[in-house]
């Protein structure tokens, strides 16, 4: 029984991003004074002109660590190329999305490439390595997942 308990715990832990666990793409901490009320987070993707197109994910908050102020989110299985922002918001219509008007965190930016652009090289945005790459304000960071100690602040 305990060797066939071993040999499903791979499949288990495969699992996670099927069962709602998140796979730890992006983790951090939530800094700052906490505003009152659900505190949920999105990711959403952005056009470069910062016009926002459909919400992607958004994951609740409290079902980690509410007291550390500790997140960990999934990037979607599927994504399209383009720019994706994250923050943590108070869904204050309790609605589980993020709505204009509700007060939110900074934003951490993300580039996804499915086969890299421009030369590949990963020296800014124009040409970006294949896979996931956080920005540094305008500047390229990080390429590929996982990304830690991501903060948000309020």
């Amino acid at each position: 029984m305990k060797n066939a308990a071993l040999l499903l715990l791979p499949l288990a832990v495969a699992s996670c991003g099927y069962l709602g666990i998140p796979d730890g793409d992006v983790s951090g901490n939530i800094l700052g004074t906490q505003p009152a009320g659900t505190i949920r987070l999105a990711l959403r993707g952005v056009t470069l002109s910062g016009v926002q197109t459909p919400a992607l994910d958004q994951g609740n908050l409290g079902t980690f660590n509410p007291e550390k102020r500790v997140y960990a989110i999934s990037f979607p299985v599927t994504p399209e190329d383009g720019g994706y922002e994250l923050f943590a918001y108070v869904d204050t219509n309790k609605n589980n999305r993020f709505d204009s008007g509700e007060k939110q965190t900074d934003t951490r930016n993300f580039v996804y490439s499915k086969n890299g652009a421009g030369d590949k090289s990963g020296k800014d945005v124009v040409n970006v390595k294949p896979g996931w790459t956080i920005l540094n304000g305008g500047a390229t960071g990080q390429n590929g997942t996982p990304f830690t100690n991501v903060n948000l602040n309020w």
